[in-house]
């Protein structure tokens, strides 16, 4: 990259200048001016340097507000999310992100910055949860600056120090603790109860369940869609990973299905739903929480009262880990979306490895064993 030093006549100062290696045109210059001719000699060598490794970027790029690269974050990355993932990114920007740091210039956020305000918020007692979601939509913003060209690194990477969020425990329940709280519950949810502990379904996934979606007469149920509140409002949209995905149904449940089905006061049809609300709408999970799930926990588990409807889906894994399921047959069942999101939550679960191991290289040692301790001699 070709590039030269000069000294100003009218002020004085040394002014660097390179060619821009974006293209724009070929007569176009990046420059700036100095005090000393060392200083612009070095600030030139360094601006070489970050053309050939592929990190450089325009000293103007830098003076971008992060409001505007948010604003193209949003536009571009943020079709085909969730919505209450994209309800959630935009309360963080509103609440902690556009008033410390929108008006700020890119090349005014540096990594002590990004970490004293983390610190900051942590210190003013914001929940460590929601401290690292601040961090985390940061440093997705910044990361969209950099793929764009207006930051070499991205201030947020690598971070220390990020307050931990204490993992909630997660509680299990036998089959006859489902039972207890299925029947305690009021009749018009109970096989909503059964269903949640024996398909792993999302609560989500159970408010927007439709029948033409249930095969009873196969045992057979898919997960094609979802309806979640985002900001009050329902809202229909695909499950959490996107997938669809097909699960068997034991039969009991079947039966139970079917016997729901009769006692539905709103329609039956294909596009009805399982599980509505009291008017035959979509049901609110919230209220459904609320006034009857908690309620009948409090009664029937009185000894597990921090029990919530989420755990029904880790009962689920639970039953299935029992049962001897394999882990990826589970992974498919609830919908993660990877195998190693099932062993991250339920390994702890499963058998030992290590004991399953001895155990097996016992049955191999006593398999290669003679059957008599008494050699024959040979003449």
């Amino acid at each position: 990259m070709a590039g030269h030093v000069s000294q100003r006549k009218d002020s004085g100062r040394w002014r660097a200048r390179y060619p821009d290696p974006r293209g724009k045109s070929s007569t176009a210059q990046i420059e700036r001016t100095f005090r000393t001719k060392r200083e612009a000699e070095d600030w030139l060598v360094t601006q070489r340097a970050s053309v050939l490794t592929g990190t450089h970027v325009a000293p103007r790029e830098g003076d971008r507000r992060l409001r505007d690269v948010y604003d193209a974050w949003r536009e571009t990355r943020w079709p085909g999310l969730e919505p209450k993932t994209t309800a959630r990114y935009g309360q963080v920007w509103r609440t902690y992100l556009e008033p410390e740091f929108g008006g700020r210039k890119l090349s005014a956020i540096s990594r002590e910055l990004v970490r004293r305000y983390m610190a900051r918020l942590t210190a003013e007692g914001v929940a460590a949860g929601t401290v690292r979601k601040v961090h985390a939509v940061l440093s997705a913003i910044l990361a969209e600056a950099v793929e764009l060209g207006y930051l070499k690194a991205n201030p947020c990477s690598g971070a220390k120090g990020l307050p931990r969020s204490p993992r909630r425990e997660m509680l299990f329940l036998t089959a006859d603790e489902v039972r207890e709280l299925a029947e305690s519950v009021l009749p018009r949810y109970r096989v909503l109860v059964y269903t949640a502990a024996y398909t792993g379904l999302r609560a989500s996934e159970l408010v927007g369940l439709r029948w033409r979606s249930v095969d009873l007469l196969h045992a057979k149920l898919t997960v094609e869609e979802a309806i979640k509140e985002v900001g009050g409002k329902l809202v229909v949209g695909p499950p959490k990973t996107h997938e669809r995905r097909t699960l068997t149904l034991p039969r009991f449940l079947c039966d139970m299905l079917q016997e729901h089905l009769a006692t539905l006061p709103g329609g039956s049809g294909p596009g009805d739903l399982v599980f509505p609300g009291p008017k035959g709408g979509p049901s609110r999970h919230s209220l459904f929480y609320r006034r009857h799930f908690k309620p009948a926990v409090r009664r029937s588990l009185p000894h597990k009262r921090e029990f919530r409807f989420h755990d029904l889906r880790h009962t689920c894994a639970s039953l299935l880990i029992a049962q001897g399921a394999h882990p990826k047959l589970i992974q498919a069942r609830l919908g993660h979306s990877s195998i190693t999101v099932t062993l991250d939550r339920y390994g702890h679960l499963f058998p030992s490895v290590e004991e399953a191991l001895a155990e097996q290289l016992d049955a191999v040692f006593a398999a290669a064993a003679p059957s008599s301790n008494v050699a024959e001699l040979r003449r």
